[in-house]
């Protein structure tokens, strides 16, 4: 009896904690309040990650390789005789970039003009939702490397006054130098030599010009940097635009041409604000606006605003433009920091992206 009503007694106490148990789980999940549903994202805002000479905020699926072509002619000044530029002088860009994530993408290019290749990274900060977050913000990144020779990146320009006599071996290029600071402190008023006019000078030869032009060369002087946050909205599915801030440095500049240039002692690094803007006249095409402006230079020189006007037109696995733009530097911070063509005189020139995609 006894061992009967001790069994008994066990059974009762774990059937009432099993009991208090579920009551209290129960208590729990009806205390912990229900979370709110996460807002569907917004499509994106623009059908490439190219938009004339400027990023956009979209990136491609995760796990796509994307295959990049950009063309920029000759400006149109010289008409019929190069055929508006067609003819002229181009530059030309071949990248490919890969998808990582949904939200990151690395990629490579080479570029015609300086030969630079460049790295670059893309990351999509956070995106617009539809009744949610209002933008999509985006940061874009590069690191572009100038692999033309030295002697372009060294000390490209020499002082008049410089002891030639130490530096230069041979005779008639000592005496030729020296006549061609003559030349260019009486005649041009300036007071310096230029690379360019050294090579072409009698005696000229590569033992003396290396002496001359190449001995400051660092290899740091290759590098120029840039960085972008962006920050889009698509406002219906036929218009959308963005605004972008970025920061660009170049490890070698020109200084003497800088210091007329740029104002506020920036020398090396630039600032600059973008916008572009987008409408769809048909689903698979779009017209194209766009404008950036350096900051940290005088209004009447040297690097020049850059506007683009153009068509889109998008496919899922492609993208074409065709537009008119000003720069043609196709590695963004070449945009900013050494844009020549002064869109205002009419230093316009025809340009051209295309975009492939594939999916793994």
């Amino acid at each position: 009896m006894h061992t009967y009503m001790m069994g008994y007694m066990k059974r009762l106490l774990l059937g009432a904690i099993f009991m208090m148990s579920g009551v209290g789980m129960v208590i729990a999940q009806d205390s912990v309040p229900e979370q709110p549903a996460q807002k569907p994202l917004v499509k994106a805002p623009f059908e490439s990650g190219y938009f004339i000479a400027d990023q956009t905020v979209s990136l491609p699926p995760a796990k796509t390789l994307e295959f990049v072509i950009q063309h920029d002619f000759g400006t149109i000044q010289q008409k019929w005789s190069d055929l508006w530029g067609i003819w002229g002088s181009s530059n030309i860009r071949l990248g490919m970039n890969y998808t990582i994530t949904k939200n990151l993408e690395v990629g490579f290019g080479t570029t015609k003009v300086k030969r630079l290749q460049d790295f670059s990274l893309k990351y999509n900060i956070v995106r617009q939702r539809k009744g949610g977050f209002p933008l999509t913000i985006t940061f874009f990144g590069d690191v572009a490397i100038d692999c033309r020779d030295k002697a372009f990146l060294g000390n490209n320009k020499l002082s008049s006054d410089l002891d030639y006599n130490s530096l230069v071996k041979d005779t008639a290029f000592r005496s030729s130098i020296k006549n061609q600071a003559v030349q260019n402190d009486t005649m041009y008023g300036l007071n310096y030599i230029t690379y360019n006019q050294a090579t072409g000078l009698k005696g000229a030869n590569a033992t003396d010009l290396s002496s001359l032009f190449d001995k400051t060369f660092k290899a740091s002087y290759r590098f120029s940097y840039y960085a972008e946050f962006m920050f889009a909205r698509r406002f219906c599915k036929e218009f959308s635009a963005q605004l972008g801030i970025s920061w660009v440095h170049y490890n070698l500049v020109d200084m003497a041409e800088m210091a007329n240039n740029h104002a506020n002692g920036m020398k090396n690094d630039n600032i600059s604000l973008s916008g572009i803007g987008r409408l769809k006249v048909s689903p698979q095409t779009s017209v194209m606006l766009s404008y950036s402006q350096p900051l940290f230079t005088y209004l009447n020189t040297a690097p020049w605003p850059n506007m683009g006007v153009g068509v889109e037109i998008s496919t899922s696995t492609h993208t074409f433009q065709i537009f008119m733009t000003a720069a043609n530097g196709l590695v963004p911070q070449e945009t900013a920091m050494y844009n020549y063509n002064n869109p205002y005189n009419g230093y316009i020139l025809l340009g051209f992206n295309i975009t492939r995609l594939w999916t793994f």
